[in-house]
């Protein structure tokens, strides 16, 4: 009886024995999973680089941050960055939206907070009972303040964690062939094999838009077809 797999996503082996056979060294002779993993992950993040910029959904994360109002002072941190409590997700490359409201008012919709992109640093204003504002700048969410606890709902742009052994998950479904052709690439050209290493290349580029092609379509409720150059409007003016 066939075992049923576990997970959607596959495991760094299967593009790492993709990537061998492609070199001609399936067995792992010359590029060993060592020699290999390096090079998987730099074709990882560039096709995490290629998923994000073609507005791929699959690497957005939302977290609800809760930000207590300080004894002392009364209001809340004025930024949610790496070293502070709550601390911004390690998963983070940047946030998007941020929503708020009181943590209090637990049954209370979540609020859209506006993100200041002026320029010059956040607006100098008092604290109120809400947050309102929020600024992305030298890698943290800058605030105003509030004055009573506020939860923060953030979504923003995810970084994967990186591969370290074969059977990690690749979570980008469907990703093992640009993931193995990138690999083979960087094998090939790291031993002088560039022409070998362009043509992988030209094949990774050729799944990798393919698999953008398969999360995209289905967010294209709407289809659409070039006008014929031979249709001529009629205008009439009045």
């Amino acid at each position: 009886m066939p075992v049923v797999p576990t997970t959607a996503y596959s495991q760094a082996e299967d593009a790492l024995n993709l990537a061998r056979a492609m070199v001609n060294d399936a067995s792992g002779a010359v590029f060993t999973d060592a020699v290999l993993l390096p090079l998987l992950n730099s074709a990882y993040r560039g096709l995490q680089r290629e998923l994000a910029e073609n507005g791929v959904s699959v690497l957005i994360e939302q977290q609800d941050l809760a930000l207590a109002a300080d004894p002392a002072t009364g209001v809340t941190p004025a930024e949610i960055s790496d070293v502070s409590s709550p601390q911004l997700p390690t998963d983070c490359l940047v946030p998007h939206m941020l929503w708020e409201r009181a943590t209090a008012n637990s049954s209370d919709v979540f609020a859209p907070m506006e993100k200041f992109t002026s320029g010059g640093g956040m607006l100098n204003l008092a604290p109120g009972t809400c947050l309102r504002l929020w600024e992305w700048r030298e890698d943290k969410v800058n605030l105003i303040g509030a004055t009573q606890d506020i939860t923060v709902r953030m979504r923003y742009e995810k970084i994967l964690p990186e591969l370290t052994q074969g059977t990690d998950p690749v979570q980008i479904r469907a990703a093992t062939d640009p993931l193995a052709f990138a690999t083979a690439a960087l094998a090939a050209r790291s031993r002088g094999a560039r022409a070998l290493a362009q043509d992988l290349l030209g094949a990774a580029a050729l799944a990798t838009e393919e698999l953008i092609e398969r999360y995209v379509r289905p967010e294209q409720v709407k289809g659409r077809r070039r006008m014929p150059y031979s249709l001529h409007r009629r205008v009439i003016y009045l």
